[in-house]
């Protein structure tokens, strides 16, 4: 057993969102991130596993959302309350907004004072900078935001350039959880977002994998390079060889740099270095054998046993889109969709999503609170049933026609039944486990059609999304009849593609990926277009599981404990393990066997860890063991209690605290500060409509003049109060008026 100290990563995202790039450009590497010391656990990375060198640390679970709640609104509050409990979310991951308007459209500036300049300070303060992958939205938000700024600045972009789609096309709309997956770009006002290829996480056409890997006066060493590969000049082919290492070397993760290698030594004949890059190609994700097969670079190497052996291990996907890829807000996604570490040649995101729409023409409560239950529930349950295309007339249908051949043959190879039906929704369909159609509007109860709980539907139509708007079905309606989560545009699109989930959503979908990884894997385009449900639903996810001796849930500890992890029975290779405390990101390492735990610099009191297991898969999907202790090593404690445990929303709810320690205690729900009072021991009153319907949990701090704070450890509560079966109408101008 080894043990050094624990350290927290070294990407940032400070209010200067280029600055921070340039940082976590710089920290990310093939290795481990090199982390800065904190003082908490005690581990050794051993090695990085050779079959995991590329490995990125992706799939997403409950440590990487950050829950943004609109703390005015009861409904928000009260789905929060829910998805915290059933998915597990980290207190110090939710955040609590106020003065958020309370109608489905917002301006644009408002919306980055309000909403986005606040979320960015709350993950620096809280140091969860690194480890946010997921921006998800509870209800009550602006649904659309009005970026007329950004429009104006485009079409003056657009001018006098060729090839460019009419202007109308870009309209100055953007919905919520597009401008969050955009952050970076609408915080630098920068409106290339609106742009029809703006998402380099879109998985496209696999032609443009070994062609675009970078921008600029990279691209241009990248295309001398490459021409290299029709040349019978061993000297031409050496220096281009050495471009691409040096290239390699600044974007260590970039496939294109390794494959590109690969076939440069194979026109060489040097078996030995073209087997090594092909290897490292693989494990950055090249998964096309017939494609290399093929490759007539390769000609003098292909019957080399080893490069052959190779050769035949590479998965046998069809090289037609970009392979499955789990996402990281740290990556730099290149404009080939793989992965780039050099500024300026890569774009990161933040996942987003909103879990409901409880007003306008939305969803009620309990429909919304029915689909959250679902949804969680239906994880790793791999659903048995049909995808099903609507094949029909309308322009909404045959925009995406021609794509459904590529994807169909994708799920029946992957062993999924697949179904094209003339009707504008599939009728009298009892497995829909996902539906790519096109229709104005549709009654789904009216269709006799079951939808399995976890999948995704997807509408092409103008006002999906626009939940202000009478006329035309919602994607609420999809997750009302029983999917995890559907989109829409917040304004008229027109029928263009690129602004609707690509059919391919559902070929990343049912590989394991969380829905919001296949959603934005599946939009070129997506700045008109809202998701709607719980991003992390993962069907067809399997998780790997770690057992861990030597500590144990409800502990109290002290001084140094053997932690020992053991992952020989998981279900999936486990390529890392990742450590947080309080929510809090301190270290990822490779898999060992034994960790020196060391308490002695921890305060007092309640503490939980996790450790998140990755899986070594395409996805690297996460599972999480959660351990809530107590660190007891200087005799400081504080408790708080309550008479019951369930209150009505109209009570008021008096919390006792008592603490050895500190010179003022302070009562805390989900990271936000609800009273303070001076001494030890003290009585706090605090209203249940405060927390909100629900569970909820609740603890006490005591604070120390000279420094110093404890936890005690939260109590769990739940708040009654009718969840209501009406939707709210807040906005929509045909609505009318009450007399």
């Amino acid at each position: 057993m080894n043990s050094v100290t624990a350290q927290q990563p070294g990407c940032g995202l400070p209010s200067d969102l280029e600055s921070a790039s340039r940082r976590t450009l710089r920290t990310r590497t093939l290795r481990t991130p090199r982390l800065s010391p904190i003082g908490l656990l005690s581990v050794l990375l051993i090695c990085v596993l050779c079959s995991v060198s590329g490995t990125a640390y992706a799939g997403g679970g409950p440590e990487n959302v950050l829950l943004v709640v609109n703390a005015d609104s009861a409904s928000s509050k009260m789905l929060a309350n829910h998805y915290i409990h059933l998915r597990k979310i980290p207190s110090r991951n939710v955040v609590y907004l106020n003065g958020i308007p309370d109608r489905e459209i917002a301006g644009w500036k408002k919306f980055k004072q309000i909403v986005l300049e606040p979320l960015v300070k709350e993950m620096e303060s809280r140091k969860l900078v690194g480890s946010i992958d997921y921006i998800v939205y509870s209800s009550d938000f602006p649904t659309a935001i009005e970026v007329t700024k950004h429009h104006k600045q485009l079409i003056e972009l657009m001018k006098g350039k060729p090839r460019m789609l009419p202007a109308k096309l870009f309209n100055a709309d953007a919905s919520l959880t597009s401008l969050t997956y955009f952050l970076a770009a609408g915080m630098k006002e920068d409106p290339g977002y609106m742009m029809m290829e703006s998402n380099n996480y879109y998985r496209n056409r696999a032609n443009v994998l070994l062609r675009r890997p970078f921008v600029g006066e990279q691209q241009k060493k990248f295309d001398a390079a490459i021409a290299a590969i029709q040349s019978e000049s061993d000297e031409e082919i050496q220096a281009a060889i050495k471009t691409l290492i040096e290239l390699g070397k600044k974007n260590p993760q970039q496939l294109a740099v390794h494959y590109c290698l690969a076939k440069l030594y194979g026109k060489l004949g040097d078996a030995k270095n073209a087997t090594a890059w092909l290897i490292r190609s693989i494990k950055l994700g090249w998964c096309y054998q017939k494609q290399t097969q093929s490759d007539l670079a390769f000609e003098k190497v292909k019957d080399d046993p080893m490069f052959k052996g190779i050769v035949n291990r590479i998965p046998d996907q069809p090289f037609e889109f970009l392979p499955t890829h789990g996402f990281k807000q740290r990556y730099g996604w290149a404009p080939n969709g793989m992965l780039n570490s050099e500024l300026g040649q890569g774009n990161r995101h933040f996942l987003s999503s909103i879990l409901a729409v409880t007003r306008n023409h939305g969803m009620t409560e309990k429909q919304a609170l029915a689909c959250l239950k679902r949804s969680v529930a239906a994880d790793e349950t791999k659903p048995q049933g049909t995808f099903y295309f609507t094949d029909t007339k309308d322009v909404r249908s045959t925009t995406r026609k021609v794509n459904f051949e590529p994807a169909i043959n994708q799920l029946k190879e992957m062993g999924f039944g697949t179904e094209i039906v003339t009707d504008s929704i599939p009728v009298k369909k009892r497995d829909v486990i996902g539906v790519t159609c096109g229709t104005a509007g549709f009654n789904w109860l009216a269709s006799g059609s079951k939808i399995i709980p976890g999948a995704f539907g997807d509408n092409l139509t103008s006002y999906g999304g626009a939940f202000h708007k009478r006329g035309q079905t919602k994607a609420t309606e999809f997750l009302i009849n029983g999917a995890a989560g559907g989109s829409g545009t917040v304004v008229e699109p027109y029928a263009v593609q690129p602004k609707f989930p690509h059919p391919m959503i559902h070929v990343h979908y049912a590989r394991g990926c969380t829905l919001a990884e296949a959603f934005y894997q599946s939009v070129q385009g997506p700045f008109q277009t809202i998701l709607v449900g719980d991003a992390l639903c993962q069907p067809w996810a399997t998780r790997p599981i770690l057992k861990v001796s030597g500590i144990k849930p409800g502990q109290t500890m002290k001084g140094t404990a053997t932690i020992t992890l053991d992952g020989s029975d998981s279900p999936v290779p486990i390529a890392g393990v990742e450590f947080y405390v309080d929510g809090k990101l301190v270290h990822r390492v490779s898999m060992q066997d034994k960790i020196a735990f060391d308490t002695s610099n921890m305060a007092d009191g309640f503490h939980e860890i996790r450790m998140v297991a990755i899986a070594n898969n395409s996805i690297e999907t996460t599972g999480s063991s959660i351990f809530p202790i107590t660190i007891e090593n200087k005799g400081r404690s504080i408790n708080v209690a309550t008479k019951h445990t369930d209150y009505l929303d109209t009570d008021k709810i008096k919390f006792q605290i008592q603490s050895n320690f500190g010179d003022s205690v302070e009562l805390v729900h989900n990271g936000r500060s609800l009273a303070k009072k001076i001494g030890r021991n003290a009585e706090i009153e605090v209203s249940a409509k405060l927390f909100g319907r629900g569970p909820i949990k609740v603890n006490a701090i005591a604070i120390s003049e000279e420094g110093g704070k404890i936890a005690s450890t939260p109590i769990e509560l739940f708040v009654e109060g009718r969840i209501s079966g009406l939707k709210r109408n807040t906005e929509d101008p045909k609505q009318p008026k009450k007399k």
